[in-house]
Order: structure tokens, then sequence, then C-alpha cells
């Protein structure tokens, strides 16, 4: 029984975080139980010493791929090719280049399935990243909530309509921010392979792509980077519009407009729930779009721009 947890732990643990390569990464040779002096070997690093160590590098990276079966897969295909090459030349006539299509061709396949590799494990870490972040966005309104309903007291004092209400709008607005930013993401990134696209001003494509692992590591920080930018956007424009900073922007209802001394009305519902809307709409939009969220807290304050002259 424990060991079946313990196997369905570690899957789980693979499919999330990758699996776990060797410690020490082996070449061709040894994998295929030669001496990296072996004649067949030199002969065919003496005919094709391109091809070869191009073999010998996406072997390795082969070994650290984020799914196991893709990196079994890729090794077994390599070193299948470079023994057909030994036994080509040992077989094949002299001064012929021994098994040079079949190593490029393999060589290709190998580098084209660990760049879709190098994609799934960018792809699955932004995702997680993104989850942890949704996740964790009610945990902290929680906490917030807690603390505004617990924390006053301990000081003699306690929060009344107008504060309750502020409160509530503020994390409205906080959760628009993370939805905002976990939109954002997903309409940007269209195609996982965007993230191991080379760097602008790089043409030449890239043969080994870069360690998937780390790869996922990045990509699960910056997911849930995205939600907390998302947050403090979306704090920050609500601080803005109700310190009266930015007046581009007006809420539907002020709190001494809902609260008062008699039940609330049903136009005070309305109200209500048309606040609940902006705030939310408010962080949504803060989230999803940082250029416009930024160009709101420049216009603010820049100092109004003075009329145009009349034309002459």
């Amino acid at each position: 029984m424990s060991e079946g947890r313990r196997g369905r732990a570690g899957a789980i643990r693979g499919w999330l975080f990758g699996a776990a390569g060797p410690a020490e990464a082996r070449t061709v040779a040894e994998a295929l139980g030669l001496a990296e002096e072996a004649p067949g070997l030199q002969r065919l690093r003496e005919a094709e010493p391109r091809q070869l160590a191009r073999v010998e590098l996406l072997h390795t990276a082969a070994q650290r791929a984020f799914e196991r079966r893709t990196g079994e897969a890729v090794c077994r295909e390599l070193e299948a090719a470079v023994r057909a090459g030994i036994r080509e030349s040992a077989t094949g006539p002299a001064g012929r280049a021994p098994g040079t299509g079949r190593l490029k061709a393999e060589a290709d396949a190998a580098s084209r399935r660990l760049a879709s590799d190098a994609a799934l494990a960018g792809g699955r870490g932004l995702n997680t990243g993104l989850a942890f972040g949704i996740v964790l966005s009610p945990v902290v309104l929680v906490l917030a909530l807690l603390a505004g309903r617990f924390v006053p007291p301990l000081f003699g004092s306690a929060i009344g309509c107008p504060e309750e209400l502020v409160l509530m709008d503020s994390l409205v607005c906080f959760a628009g921010g993370a939805m905002g930013a976990v939109f954002s993401v997903i309409i940007r990134l269209r195609d996982a392979y965007q993230l191991i696209q080379p760097v602008s001003g790089r043409s030449e494509a890239v043969d080994v792509p870069a360690d998937p692992v780390q790869l996922a590591r990045m990509m699960r920080q910056e997911g849930w980077y995205r939600v907390v930018v998302g947050w403090f956007l979306a704090s920050s424009l609500f601080l803005l519009i109700n310190g009266g900073i930015l007046t581009l922007l007006t809420p539907p209802a002020a709190p001494g407009d809902v609260c008062g001394p008699v039940a609330l009305s049903l136009a005070g519902h309305q109200a209500l729930i048309k606040a609940w809307f902006f705030w939310g709409g408010v962080g949504f939009l803060a989230g999803l779009n940082e250029r416009w969220a930024y160009g709101l807290v420049r216009r603010a304050g820049e100092p109004p721009r003075p009329a145009d002259p009349p034309a002459a």
C-alpha cells in the first residue's frame, strides 16, 4: 500500500516538476558499452566529427528531459544510429562516410523532440505557477477578512459599516487583479513554443534547448509572480481612486451612501452590487493590461495640459 502511494506521489511529482535526471550523464560510448578510443567509434568520429558531436550533445540533453519517456526514447534512437554507423564503418568501403545520413536524420528528430519536451516543460511550469497564484488568492482574501474582523478588537476598537464596505471593495478589486493577470497570460501565450524561442536579435535556431527542468522552475516562478503583480496593480488603483488622487474613474456608490441607521433599500442593494462589479472590473483591467494601469497612474500624477492655442 505504501509502495503504491509512493509510486503515485512520484508520478505526480514527475508530472509537475519533471523527471529526476542522473547525477552524471552517460556518454554515448558508455551507453553502448564501448571505450572512447574504440576503433569503430574513432572511425565514425573521423568521418563525421560534427554530426557525432551533435549526437553526443543531444544524447546528454535527452538524459535531463522533462518527461522520462521522451528522454529514454531519444537516447535509444541516437544510440541505435551510432551503433549502425559503427557497423557501416566496419563493413563499408574505405573512404565512404559511414552512417552520416542516419546520424543527421536521427539528430534532427531528436532536436525536434527535445524542443517539444522543453516547450511542454515551460507551459506546464507556467500553468502550475498560475494555478498556485489562483489557489493562493482566496487564502489571502480570507486572511485579510479575518484580520479586519478580529485584529481591531485586540486594540479596543471596532470597524463600522463604512470600513467593512471599503475592506470588501478592496478585496473584490484584489481578486479581480488576480483574474486579470491570469487571463493576460492566457491570451498572450498562445503557443508554448514561444517560451523557447531564440532571444531578440538572434536568428539561428538553438539545436539543444535549455534545461527543461530549470525552464519549468523559472516558469512556475513567473506564473505566480504575474498573479502577485496583478494584486499590487489592482490594490494601487484602489488606493489611488479612493484617495481622490485618480479622478478619471468614479465609484458608483460611496460607503456613506449605503450605510445608515435604516435597513438597506432596494436602491442601496443595487448600488452595493454595482460597486462590487465596478471594483472587480477595475482590478481585472489592472491585472489584464499593465500599460492601461501604468497609463492611468502616470496620467493621474501629471499636471493638466494647457489648452492648445487657437489656430492663426
